[in-house]
């Protein structure tokens, strides 16, 4: 080897070493991936979850308990609204209401009027044979922190939506007025006026509501004619 070669090879740099390059698997990748976002998604669930009911009121919890305690259809003969069951009679009403107002309607039906707690009451009576047992109630009461959607909603969940359903609103103070009709099982009407002031600083929802056996009342209006 002569020099100047000799000299060459000692300058010349090495060869770099080939790297080998170690890929992972392209599913390996994915399957990472969709797990990591599944656990990000069951994570907001739960924390939406947790969110949600911290936040819902209590009213909500409660409208269910309110109207089951004020309605309550055991079968087609059976309506009691409040204190007051559909087809009982004037004793029994004056024997946990001794105060109760006595009246006489034009087609000569009885009437009974009382206070029970902070709801007021008529009862209408006409006569069944010997008797003369209840064919109508009507209960007024008013009810704070509860929506008229919120008292309505519970009613149609149970009845569906209403056959009548009308609102307005007066010119003079901006006073909601609105009234629903509904056919319960039985030929019973159940009819409710809801009022409530929007811009009431505490909003109070004042509802009547009033239950008739249709049947009984068509018996007593034709015997009137």
């Amino acid at each position: 080897m002569s020099t100047s070669a000799h000299y060459l090879a000692h300058r010349m740099p090495p060869r770099p070493r080939r790297i080998r390059r170690v890929e992972q698997p392209e599913r390996s990748m994915r399957g990472d991936i969709i797990a990591l976002l599944s656990m990000c998604a069951f994570a907001f669930l739960v924390l939406g979850a947790f969110i949600a009911v911290k936040m819902i009121p209590e009213t909500e919890l409660k409208i269910g308990t309110l109207f089951n305690s004020y309605f309550d259809v055991r079968n087609e003969t059976s309506f009691t609204l409040g204190a007051v069951k559909l087809g009982t009679t004037i004793d029994q009403v004056r024997n946990h209401h001794e105060k109760a107002l006595k009246g006489i309607t034009a087609d000569g039906s009885i009437t009974l009027a009382f206070s029970d707690n902070a709801d007021r009451y008529i009862v209408w009576y006409g006569e069944n044979g010997p008797q003369h047992i209840a064919y109508k109630v009507r209960q007024v009461r008013e009810l704070s922190n509860v929506t008229e959607d919120e008292f309505i909603g519970a009613i149609a969940e149970r009845y569906g939506a209403p056959s009548l359903s009308t609102c307005s609103r007066r010119i003079v103070d901006g006073v909601r007025d609105c009234q629903f009709s509904w056919w319960i099982p039985g030929e019973v009407r159940l009819d409710i006026n809801s009022r409530q002031d929007p811009k009431a600083a505490k909003p109070v929802l004042k509802i009547t509501q009033q239950i008739t056996d249709t049947r009984q009342e068509g018996r007593l209006h034709r015997a009137a004619q």
